[in-house]
């Protein structure tokens, strides 16, 4: 429980919404922070995600 709580709260200071937090948290389940390039993982996943449904 505390390490998930610590995942959200690094998401939130990262910049990362709800949603990104949830994604992020999942991805990166075995670790206890997030790395620094989070944000830069989540534009890549969504432009594969955007490219996939068009």
């Amino acid at each position: 429980y505390a390490t998930r709580s610590h995942q959200f709260i690094d998401a939130y200071q990262k910049g990362l919404d709800g949603k990104q937090a949830v994604w992020a948290a999942r991805k990166y389940h075995g670790h206890r922070v997030l790395p620094e390039t989070i944000l830069h993982e989540f534009d890549e996943a969504q432009t594969k995600l955007t490219k996939q449904t068009s």
